[in-house]
């Protein structure tokens, strides 16, 4: 059925950003730049038993939430999911698409997943982007390929950074490669791209760490998380595999602060067995492909009082968190909309270890 065209309603918007619908013959069909209620004309262009992939032609009956978007890429470039949206519905749908990948991938169902937070900025929010160039043109690939998307201006980038791109394409390199451009400032090692919504996402942090007397902070990075937590624990323990983030962390460290340079994975079950369990957090912000089997079974098997998981992926998220439950009860999900006009999904969540455990 490869190429056929069909019409078809949109139902919802799977993560990821493509609305789902049904074809004529009952298949689940992915379609994206649509939005929920929506009748559209699609033409199929990948095709599966049970499901297939399609591209919008023409929507016949446009969501009244539907708006222009501000990027002339949008579409092409792999970048934005989300520009055809007004900024209260992508709010629903990233809340919804939490919790639905909780209970389909974790079986998790009774839970409080709040609101996602809306950031400050819907806008020219991003301190850095990474754009590719090759044969004279700069920008992004195509959300289907590697075909490279030829891009003047980024809307969600933040004006500086705009300016960056445009004198890079005004002498652009003669070789093909990636590039970061990144508003100047005066912090080391990682930062978030929203700072906005990264202040939000350290409130919600602060919230689920409560206090105690140690935090073990994995995945550390320069100590993003962990300075703005100093005050609610006697001493903390930050690890980190990248050498030059634990040098930055390390330069403005006060005598409560430990930072050891090395993964996770050689370094975590030591840490929590050198304290008292019950007076323990341990912070987790693992990268997109969530907590390693090691990780995870290191925490299992030295369960602390409670873990906040940051997650970037909600899906691996939802994975770890299954696993988890079998010692810890989750006990809320903050998402944070730390990439608007995007499918990204920032989320906090608080585990408290259960009590019939050990």
């Amino acid at each position: 059925m490869t190429s056929a065209e069909a019409t078809i309603t949109i139902d919802r918007i799977a993560y990821g950003g493509a609305g789902i619908g049904r074809l004529p013959d009952g298949r689940v069909c992915f379609v994206h730049e649509t939005l929920p209620g929506e009748r559209v004309l699609v033409r199929v262009v990948k095709s599966k038993k049970n499901l297939a992939e399609a591209d919008l032609i023409k929507v016949l009956e446009a969501s009244p939430r539907r708006q222009i978007p501000k990027c002339v890429v949008f579409g092409k470039c792999g970048g934005c999911a989300y520009q055809h949206a007004d900024y209260n519905l992508q709010l629903e749908i990233k809340t919804s698409q939490v919790s639905e990948l909780l209970k389909r991938i974790g079986g998790i169902s009774e839970i409080e997943v709040r609101s996602i937070l809306p950031s400050p900025e819907q806008w020219g929010y991003r301190n850095r982007i990474s754009v590719h160039f090759a044969l004279g043109e700069t920008g992004f690939f195509h959300r289907k390929s590697h075909e490279l998307v030829d891009v003047a201006e980024c809307p969600i980038a933040h004006p500086e950074v705009n300016e960056l791109l445009s004198k890079l394409r005004e002498s652009p390199p003669r070789d093909s490669g990636r590039l970061t451009l990144q508003k100047p400032t005066s912090i080391r090692g990682f930062t978030q791209v929203n700072p906005g919504a990264a202040a939000l996402l350290i409130n919600t942090v602060t919230e689920f760490a409560g206090s105690s007397e140690r935090l073990i902070d994995a995945y550390c990075g320069a100590g993003f998380f962990t300075k703005n937590l100093l005050s609610h624990f006697r001493v903390v323990l930050g690890i980190e595999w990248s050498e030059g983030a634990i040098r930055s962390a390390r330069e403005t460290a006060t005598e409560k602060e430990t930072y050891i340079a090395g993964s996770v994975e050689a370094h975590l079950s030591q840490a929590l067995l050198s304290g008292n369990p019950a007076q323990t957090t341990l912070l987790v912000d693992p990268p997109s492909e969530g907590l390693s089997p090691d990780a995870m079974r290191m925490i299992l098997e030295n369960p602390s009082a409670r873990v906040v998981y940051v997650s970037c992926d909600p899906a691996t998220f939802a994975r770890d968190a299954k696993k988890l439950s079998t010692h810890y009860a989750l006990e809320c999900v903050q998402p944070v909309d730390m990439f608007p006009q995007t499918a990204e999904i920032e989320l906090a969540a608080l585990f408290l270890r259960l009590p019939t455990d050990g």
